[in-house]
């Protein structure tokens, strides 16, 4: 089969796959429930498990995979490297460090905070001090924000190491957020993350050109007539926003944004108009699957998705870097 063919299927089947996953996963879990009752329920037990408990958290999987993914195909053009990762300019170790403060201050001082608002709060400001630091007149060298992330990171995760250590109490709930999990998604927790990514995927696929010219190298972008300076402004705060809105509800999920960018490629082309969208569902379709196992195969003990995503994404990783060498 032509790579033309290969393409051609993925750009098809991708979007069949994505609406089969919601399905398979709402049927999955400690209570099986057959497809064909999924619009039809037998009983309001069943309807209530299918659309208040497990839909919600299903959608959540779905945006948060299609976000980070979203995120890594456009940050690995930027940085011109396939091994970069969403994460990179400090926003999850900055969001894990809002979570645990958040923790601490409830135990401490006995009064109740919100989490999320504590993490999407640090996590921006995390990520913001990355940009601060590794900005030279109007440019932000690439060497410069992974250096600077790699120090932003060290910072909130050693702080954040430092509250678990002051107050025990905090363990439990800060290994299950800073692990990422799902649990608990209300329809609710659904607004403000789906209409970012929306936003943040239109905006892209607006921009598919630029980073088709930004692929080929800065300087060949920028005889093309691209801003490249502003692209990737505009990526490193709009992806900060996202991602901090993101982990701000699913706390961190590591190993999520390495292998799928590849693999939509592969699926679907190398123009960013294609991968972008292959990259959003793929993106979904693993990380519903793996949040699905996550819930399922220890039951009725659910392990953070976080492990999940790290057990699957390390081997296929490990697997990527020897077949390209």
């Amino acid at each position: 089969m032509t790579k033309i063919n290969i393409y051609k299927t993925g750009r098809i089947i991708l979007p069949v796959l994505f609406f089969l996953v919601i399905l398979i996963n709402l049927s999955i879990g400690t209570v099986k429930i057959p497809i064909s009752q999924i619009f039809n329920p037998e009983n309001e037990k069943i309807k209530f498990l299918i659309w208040n408990v497990r839909f919600p958290r299903i959608l959540m999987s779905l945006i948060a995979g299609s976000a980070l993914h979203l995120l890594e195909t456009s940050t690995q053009t930027i940085m011109k490297n396939p091994l970069v990762d969403p994460y990179l300019i400090g926003t999850s170790s900055g969001a894990g460090f809002g979570a645990v403060l958040a923790l601490y201050v409830a135990v401490s001082l006995n009064r109740t905070v919100s989490v999320n608002v504590f993490s999407f709060a640090f996590s921006l400001l995390a990520s913001l001090l990355t940009i601060i630091l590794a900005k030279r007149k109007r440019i932000i060298p690439i060497t410069h924000l992974i250096l600077s992330g790699v120090l932003i990171s060290t910072i909130f995760s050693s702080a954040t190491i430092l509250l678990i250590n002051l107050s025990r109490k905090t363990l439990t709930s800060a290994y299950v957020w800073l692990f990422g999990s799902l649990s608990g998604t209300t329809i609710n927790d659904l607004t403000i993350p789906a209409i970012s990514v929306i936003v943040l995927f239109f905006i892209a696929l607006i921009k598919n050109r630029e980073l088709d010219a930004i692929a080929l190298g800065e300087e060949e972008a920028k005889i093309l007539g691209v801003d490249v300076e502003k692209i990737k402004w505009f990526f490193y705060l709009a992806g900060s926003f996202v991602i901090s809105v993101i982990v701000s509800k699913t706390g961190i999920i590591g190993f999520v944004g390495l292998i799928i960018p590849h693999a939509a490629r592969i699926l679907t082309g190398s123009k960013h108009k294609y991968s972008l969208i292959g990259s959003i569902l793929l993106g979904g379709i693993f990380l519903s699957f793996s949040d699905t196992i996550s819930r399922t195969i220890a039951s009725p003990i659910e392990v953070p998705i976080g492990v999940v995503t790290s057990f699957i994404g390390a081997p296929l990783m490990f697997i990527l870097l020897k077949k390209q060498k």
